[in-house]
């Protein structure tokens, strides 16, 4: 039964509606705009202090937080730039230097020639002002099975060629370097101000890596409308940005969702507890989410199935059960990741995936699932924290 409920799950990857910037270094070196999405650690969690009037347990794990489900926007830079694709060059030998330098899709760029890459012009210019000589190329490349964890840094050597349509120097990498989109906040913590959202990393369309975070702004949003689910074919949720203003900052993206904190709590509601893995039952719960402006509005659904040890994290099968929410958008919509999903007053988790043959069902990840993961991940190397 399992296998086969995953067989029709569908990871919003289409959530996260992001959008970026794209340099072809083989061909005209234009940015092409193109929508990559991604839907789904925070190292404060395990710096709290014991204090029942802020109801954190005596572990450093917090018990009580308050429910959101609000969109969020995101503005976020990677730590170097991502490869994304590898192509051949129209020059002497019609190849692809980098893929010659033994340069992956997926790689993280970290410098050239010494000097440090944190954008697609930072790699331009270095690469023109080599003037075809060999230069020392510094990257990271993911290790880990689930591409969550990326290895040493590597040193290679790359010659990049004379490009005879452009007239300059060329390596065939196509690279990302930022994004924006649209996700929703899961829970926000009065005490510390921090707030978890999404319950998935934001990854690459084109690689599927988890986005390597240098730098993330957190803005305000509204929804302005939905393209309603059908079995077969996803709905997805649309807004905008309200204002360039920065509400709170993201600093990490991972396995388990981003975390990061909020100038201000984004909902009215009281905290509530998080229930515990074995308070969870299959049964009646609700939803907050927003599928109009910016505030959101519960939505009753059933919990299917309980998996606490799910390795994919997803941890919990749930179905839209809300005459009102099937009716307007078929169901669960891609941009609804992170909705928290509540039961007997406590918070369970968050919405995390559709059903690709059934819109009306979907997975979430657990509440605890994801704090103990934020925590654990901010004292290892399993995520890549806001730099310094």
């Amino acid at each position: 039964m399992k296998k086969t409920v995953k067989s029709l799950a569908f990871i919003l990857l289409t959530s996260f509606l992001l959008m970026t910037s794209i340099t072809f270094f083989s061909l005209n070196g234009a940015k092409i705009p193109a929508f990559i999405s991604a839907i789904n650690d925070f190292n404060q969690f395990g710096n709290l202090q014991t204090q029942t009037n802020k109801a954190v347990a005596a572990n450093g794990v917090v018990k009580k937080v308050v429910p959101c489900g609000q969109p969020f926007g995101i503005k976020m830079l990677t730590e170097g730039i991502i490869v994304v694709r590898l192509s051949d060059i129209n020059g002497e030998k019609n190849s692809c230097p980098a893929r010659n330098a033994g340069i992956h899709v997926g790689d993280i760029i970290i410098s050239v020639g010494g000097e440090k890459i944190t954008s697609n012009e930072d790699l331009s210019k270095a690469i023109s002002s080599s003037n075809g000589e060999t230069v020392e190329v510094v990257l990271k490349r993911n290790e880990s099975d689930d591409n969550s964890s990326l290895g040493e840094e590597i040193s290679l050597k790359l010659t990049p060629e004379y490009c005879e349509s452009e007239k300059s120097y060329k390596t065939g990498m196509w690279v990302r370097d930022s994004s924006a989109g649209i996700g929703t906040i899961t829970f926000y913590d009065p005490s510390t101000g921090a707030f978890g959202g999404l319950g998935h990393p934001i990854c690459d369309t084109d690689t599927g890596n988890l986005m390597p975070l240098s730098s993330g702004e957190i803005c305000s949003v509204s929804i302005t409308g939905y393209k309603k689910g059908m079995n077969g074919v996803p709905g997805e949720l649309k807004g905008r940005f309200l204002s360039g203003d920065e509400v709170g900052v993201v600093e990490q993206n991972t396995k388990s969702g981003v975390f990061g904190s909020l100038n201000e709590s984004p909902s009215d509601s009281e905290e509530v507890e998080i229930a515990d893995y074995d308070e969870i039952k299959t049964g009646k719960a609700e939803i907050l989410t927003t599928i109009s402006g910016s505030e959101p509005a519960k939505y009753s659904i059933n919990i299917e199935q309980v998996n606490n040890d799910d390795p994919d994290l997803k941890n919990l099968v749930i179905r839209v059960t809300d005459k009102d929410l099937l009716e307007e958008t078929g169901g669960i919509l891609q941009g609804m990741s992170g909705s928290p999903i509540i039961q007997n007053g406590k918070l369970v988790g968050a919405v995390t995936h559709v059903f690709v043959n059934n819109s009306s069902m979907g997975y979430g990840i657990l509440a605890q699932t994801m704090i103990s993961q934020s925590k654990t991940n901010s004292d290892s190397n399993n995520c890549l924290k806001l730099a310094a």
